[in-house]
């Protein structure tokens, strides 16, 4: 059930603040692995350490939106998706940035529930949507500033 905008915004700033500080620290850790090209994921270390990385980085990023979402007064999402449907319904994202979420949704169940089909290629295109998180993070960070 989706609750209309009049009501008044409380957002879990320390929860959020955590929250901001872990995605940031995996970024940073996923970053100091310098995986530049593909082949850098054959060494079995980097392939493991990257993927789990990336499985936590995702799962705070959608526990970013879901406290958002929630806090927005949208409801309370059932499924990764509907946090970027919501955002996307009540305006608080852009149709792109939902787009490209709802699809990393997807990458993350790849990495939770299908491990065994992650390829290395299919991780280093996912290692090249940090982008998608940062901004993301961003827009969020602005929203709670802004407090709309």
């Amino acid at each position: 059930m989706t609750m209309g905008r009049d009501n008044i915004i409380r957002y879990d700033v320390e929860r959020i603040g955590t929250i901001i500080f872990d995605i940031r620290r995996y970024i940073q850790d996923l970053d100091d692995l310098k995986i530049c090209r593909i082949q850098d994921l054959g060494d079995k270390r980097n392939f493991y350490a990257a993927s789990m990385i990336l499985f936590s980085l995702l799962n705070r990023v959608f526990d970013l939106g879901s406290e958002v979402a929630i806090a927005q007064n949208f409801g309370i999402p059932s499924t990764y998706r509907e946090i970027f449907v919501l955002m996307r319904k009540n305006e608080l994202i852009e149709n792109d940035l939902a787009h490209r979420m709802i699809g990393l949704v997807t990458s993350r169940n790849l990495l939770s529930h299908e491990y065994h089909g992650i390829t290395e290629e299919k991780l280093f295109g996912l290692i090249h949507q940090i982008a998608t998180i940062r901004e993301f993070v961003d827009v969020m960070q602005k929203k709670i500033q802004d407090k709309k």
